[in-house]
């Protein structure tokens, strides 16, 4: 009976011991006023994903760059005031995984035109899950962005991004899976930008977009740039009064904003593509064609139809949809008796006009 409590109390002492282990190899690492960077560093050597980076502070000097390579989230209880002095980015993102939380990120470094960075910003190798909630991020000098992420699968909510130098983007990425939800961006900068994006798909909501830089015939100002995507804009007031509000891709729906831009420029600008055939992309083998079709603006195409007629003859093919820079080939076969160069041929790419564009004169092309 003795030695049976003895075994019971043993396996208890051993539960306690691995429970308390497991507590210690997980432990989040509270930053304190006089913790110090290489605290921070030696702390992310040995964090494990799910763990946090926690400012306990009311004020904290962050003394050099932040580089997280783990899955954490980086948060305060106390909505820390983070001050950054250095000329380069202050957080860089290698993990996959990082959620910001409760902080206020005060970066006072200067950028160059050969030396742009941002508050956070991340590797390129993969798309990032990164998220924003309850942030503010002020940046005042020039070439320095509030969030600059190439490939990112997050969002931005309940937060306030004021960035004031020339070139400062308020948020910006190369491809953007996310939302901005009940957030305040500005940007005054010259040749500014509060959001940008060049493929990005998402929805935008209830959010507040000012951009006041001045006009620059070089940089127009825009309160939010998407060369391509598709999602929506709605409830949201986006003001820039020297530029334009707005300069989306066709697809994007704008619904129940309050817009303004500068006088004669519209208020959403819509990227349209560009279809084009020349002489050079018209080839033949036989009784067939191979026609080059060419997207060269921004504005993504639709599908649509490319047409030879010939007297009343028409023969039509179908054309797939082209991004920007795009180009492919459409072949076309003829009844023998239309090869001979008697007949002109009419060649014309979007045959039933379906698709807008920026200029309709290079669509057609005759030759014998």
């Amino acid at each position: 009976m003795v030695k049976t409590k003895k075994l019971i109390i043993f396996f208890m002492l051993l539960s306690c011991f691995f429970i308390l282990l497991s507590t210690v190899s997980a432990a989040d690492f509270r930053v304190k006023e006089k913790t110090s960077h290489d605290d921070i560093t030696n702390w992310m050597k040995t964090a494990k994903s799910g763990d946090s980076l926690i400012f306990t502070s009311s004020n904290y000097n962050l003394t050099d760059m932040v580089i997280i390579d783990k899955d954490i989230t980086v948060k305060s209880n106390k909505n820390t005031k983070i001050a950054y002095n250095k000329n380069k980015t202050m957080f860089y993102i290698i993990a996959n995984r990082v959620t910001f939380s409760s902080l206020t990120l005060n970066h006072n470094g200067q950028g160059s035109n050969e030396s742009k960075f941002a508050v956070v910003s991340a590797a390129k190798d993969t798309a990032k899950r990164i998220n924003f909630n309850k942030v503010t991020i002020n940046a005042k000098k020039s070439y320095v962005s509030g969030i600059d992420i190439p490939l990112w699968n997050g969002s931005v909510s309940n937060s306030r991004i004021n960035i004031k130098g020339i070139w400062g983007h308020g948020v910006s990425s190369e491809q953007w899976n996310g939302n901005v939800a009940k957030s305040y961006v500005t940007t005054s900068g010259k040749s500014s930008v509060s959001l940008s994006s060049v493929y990005w798909s998402g929805k935008v909501s209830g959010s507040r977009i000012y951009n006041t830089a001045p006009y620059d015939v070089g940089g127009v100002p825009s309160g939010i740039i998407f060369v391509y995507g598709k999602g929506t804009i709605s409830k949201s007031i986006i003001r820039v009064p020297n530029g334009n509000a707005l300069r989306l891709d066709k697809n994007i729906k704008v619904t129940g904003c309050s817009l303004q831009s500068r006088k004669g420029h519209p208020k959403h600008y819509k990227f349209l593509p560009d279809l084009s055939i020349n002489s050079k992309d018209i080839k033949r083998s036989k009784t067939t064609y191979s026609v080059k079709v060419t997207n060269n603006y921004y504005g993504s195409s639709n599908a649509c139809y490319l047409g030879i007629k010939i007297g009343s003859y028409v023969k039509t093919t179908k054309v797939k949809a082209l991004a920007f820079g795009q180009s492919t080939n459409v072949k076309v076969t003829l009844p023998s008796k239309y090869i001979n160069k008697k007949y002109t041929k009419n060649v014309k790419v979007d045959y039933y006009n379906k698709i807008k564009e920026q200029t309709k004169d290079n669509n057609i092309f005759k030759f014998n």
